[in-house]
This record gives structure tokens, C-alpha cells and sequence, in this order.
């Protein structure tokens, strides 16, 4: 799922981790692939992935389906691709769901990026 920010990936960032704090989880890391690309003396556009949880909502579903650590803590992607602002991209909790047969109130906390970049998007 994706979703177009009216900021920069660096104002994205910050507002997706502020949005995340807000709602009581907590920012687990940032990823920086295109500073990683320069490292290595090469160049992509500016691409970060904010990983974020909150054991509370987490951790039932982990008891309930063990192999669904394998996609927590939850993720946002944030690129620039060229256009003013960037993008926000997300798994869909939907296919996630399905991979493990989540239902109902389990589904709900996948649900979490988009609504933080529900939110983030209509901060212009």
C-alpha cells in the first residue's frame, strides 16, 4: 500500500516517528538505505524505513501465531521519487492476515501504518 506524504523523507520520517509516539508505540529503528548506498560509494534516492511496535499489541499476536514475528515490528517505507513530497509504502494488512490466518482484532493492529500515514499524509 502506498500513500504520498506532502513532505521530504526527512520531514516524513520525523513525522511518522512523532505520529508513532504519539499513539503510545515506539519508534524500534530507522533504517537509512541510501546513506548505507553512499557508504559503499554508491547512489539511490533517499530511502528510510521506520520500524516501530508496541508489545502490547504485538506480543498476543506472536503467542497466537509465532511465524508473524517475521513481520514485526510493523514498517513504513518512506522514498523520494522525484516528485515534490514522498512516498509512504506499507504491507497490506490484508496479506499479512491472510499469510497467517489472522482474523478479526488481530487484523486491526497490522492496520496501524496506515493510519500513521493517514495521519502523517494530511499534516501539510
Amino acid at each position: 500500500m502506498t500513500a504520498r506524504s506532502p513532505h521530504d523523507v526527512a520531514e516524513t520520517v520525523a513525522a511518522i516517528r512523532r505520529e508513532v509516539e504519539h499513539r503510545g508505540a515506539a519508534v524500534v529503528a530507522v533504517v537509512d538505505h541510501a546513506g548505507a548506498a553512499r557508504k559503499a560509494g554508491l547512489s539511490m534516492p533517499e530511502t528510510m524505513v521506520v520500524s516501530f511496535g508496541d508489545p502490547r499489541a504485538g506480543t498476543p499476536l506472536m503467542q497466537a501465531v509465532p511465524e508473524v514475528a517475521m513481520d514485526l515490528p510493523l514498517r513504513i517505507m518512506v522514498r523520494d521519487d522525484g516528485r515534490p513530497g514522498s512516498l509512504m509504502t506499507w504491507q497490506d494488512p490484508a496479506y499479512v492476515g491472510q499469510r497467517y490466518g489472522l482474523t478479526g482484532d488481530q487484523l486491526k493492529v497490522l492496520g496501524t501504518p496506515a493510519a500513521i500515514a493517514e495521519a502523517v499524509a494530511g499534516s501539510a
